[in-house]
């Protein structure tokens, strides 16, 4: 087993599939293993059942966790497994061993004699420890300086706190106590277009609405106007910038950025160079509203899964006139019940208005094994077979998410590739609509969903239930595809969540990383 398989299993784990992360764990041949690292992450795994159980068997798993904990301490002066033996103690209402354990941990913290640790998880292994001798403020006080000796670590942050929260309920203590210390939100902000380039009073109203949220993280489209407001706030304030495009850089740069002004273009070039991650719709040959709309849900997306990672908040910030209607995306994000801020201004530059491309946004859903005649479809879903694979095309992205899971629950040993792209209704042949999908099909395991990214970023905002996980990249003849995964041992009773926006459609196309530095945008 080598590390990079103990990484997958845990990175499994983080994502709260416990169930899987164990019977990989099972699969991988280490439950009996005494390797210190394979012991620890049985201890983890152990814990992480516990917490999901009840009556003997909470107890039992945490029995044995911590006995696993113990074994790869073993005579090693390692804070790590020693630590979450001392919390796994407190759980299980052991609270002697918990504070024998706590004791013995900050000794050897104290004695410098331990084995090498980041300065972080040296501190926080510290305030974790205090905790659970009941020093309540000496714990906080080694938090607050751990955090502020690495303050980006948003994912470790994260991970304590939500461990030191346990703690301090188990205590009957307020877990609020440590709520200063949450890792920032993620914002999703859109905004108008057609502002004059030094619009003082535009830039007031959204620095006010911008610094009241306070996020760490943004997503959005750069098009000339409020969104590279807003992207310039960001990154003066030292949050990290994430672009989503409906189309290629170059595309977008001269259909909604440069031919209102060679100021808004140089400071969209500066935000490219800015950006921490750059994700496009590149397949999208054209701007339309169709592609502007899913690189807004695909945006969201991401700020819903960076903020699920760090157990923080997700907001969206929307520049807007009064007389704006609400958008799509905007709808599904109000529906989920998560913040929405609106700033309403007029516009200060006339807008250069030029008709976009017509294209249709759709779910592309592949299947390896014909479906069962009495398997209901969406309404309006039309079907297809393709080279021996059954084609469906869905308008709706929650819909197309729940018919590919109800796809695998009615045929054991299916396989199902999903791909939501821009499409042009009129001249593609559904062929070419399909070919991502049909890959998809064919080179997922069985009993799986594979997705097409960034596309498949959108199911945080649609279909959540779901819990698409990322999965790396599958090599096909057009290249290597970003995908999302989710397999049926993972799927929940459909019947209880039903689509989240039945009004919407959906598609997706391939994903553009950042490029290097020194090489030409696009």
């Amino acid at each position: 087993m080598t590390l990079s398989n103990l990484a997958r299993i845990r990175q499994v784990a983080r994502t709260g599939d416990t169930l899987r992360a164990w019977r990989m764990f099972e699969a991988s041949g280490l439950l009996f293993s005494t390797q210190p690292d394979a012991l620890s992450l049985r201890g983890r795994l152990l814990k992480d059942r516990a917490l999901r159980a009840g009556g003997a068997q909470r107890s039992a798993f945490f029995e044995q966790a911590e006995a696993a904990y113990l074994a790869a301490a073993g005579d090693r002066r390692a804070t790590y497994p020693l630590i979450n033996a001392a919390t796994i103690a407190f759980f299980n209402d052991k609270a002697d061993q918990a504070r024998l354990l706590a004791e013995k941990t900050l000794a050897l913290l104290d004695s410098g004699r331990h084995e090498p640790e980041t300065h972080y998880w040296l501190g926080a292994t510290r305030a974790e420890a205090e905790l659970l001798l009941g020093r309540y403020a000496a714990g906080k006080a080694a938090l607050e300086a751990a955090i502020a000796g690495t303050p980006s670590a948003w994912e470790d942050h994260a991970a304590t706190l939500g461990q030191l929260r346990l703690i301090l309920e188990q205590a009957g203590q307020p877990a609020t106590m440590l709520d200063h210390l949450r890792p920032p939100p993620s914002l999703h902000f859109s905004g108008l277009i057609g502002l004059a380039h030094d619009d003082a009073g535009a830039r007031e109203a959204i620095t006010a609405a911008y610094d009241a949220i306070r996020p760490g993280f943004v997503f959005g489209a750069l098009a000339a106007g409020a969104d590279i407001v807003v992207a310039e706030i960001a990154v003066a304030r030292g949050a990290q910038l994430h672009v989503v495009l409906p189309t290629s850089i170059d595309i977008f740069r001269q259909e909604s950025v440069a031919r209102f002004g060679a100021d808004w273009a140089a400071r969209f070039d500066r935000l490219i160079d800015d950006a921490e991650q750059i994700e496009t719709l590149s397949d999208a040959d054209v701007l339309s509203e169709a592609g502007i709309t899913l690189g807004e849900e695909v945006a969201m997306g991401l700020a819903i899964r960076r903020a699920r990672t760090l157990a923080s908040e997700a907001v969206a910030l929307r520049v807007r006139r009064p007389s704006d209607p609400p958008f799509a995306s905007e709808t599904a994000w109000r529906r989920r019940g998560l913040s929405f801020h609106d700033i309403v201004i007029e516009r200060s530059a006339a807008r250069s208005e030029q008709p976009l491309a017509i294209r249709s946004r759709r779910a592309i859903l592949a299947s390896a094994r014909p479906l069962p005649p009495d398997l209901p479809l969406p309404a309006g879903a039309l079907t297809d077979t393709l080279s021996g694979l059954t084609v469906m095309q869905v308008e709706t992205l929650a819909a197309a998410a729940d018919l590919a899971v109800a796809a695998l629950r009615a045929a054991p040993g299916n396989r199902i590739g999903l791909d939501y792209r821009i499409v042009d209704i009129e001249d593609e042949p559904l062929d070419d609509m399909a070919e991502t999908a049909m890959l998809l099909a064919r080179a997922a395991p069985a009993d799986s969903v594979y997705a097409a990214c960034p596309g498949a970023l959108a199911m945080d905002l649609h279909a959540p239930y779901l819990n698409f996980e990322a999965a790396g990249e599958i090599v096909t003849p057009l290249g290597d595809i970003p995908i999302s995964m989710v397999s049926w041992a993972r799927t929940p009773d459909l019947s209880r969540h039903p689509g989240l926006d039945p009004g919407s459609r959906f598609s997706s196309s391939t994903v553009q990383r950042k490029r290097d530095p020194g090489s030409s945008p696009g």
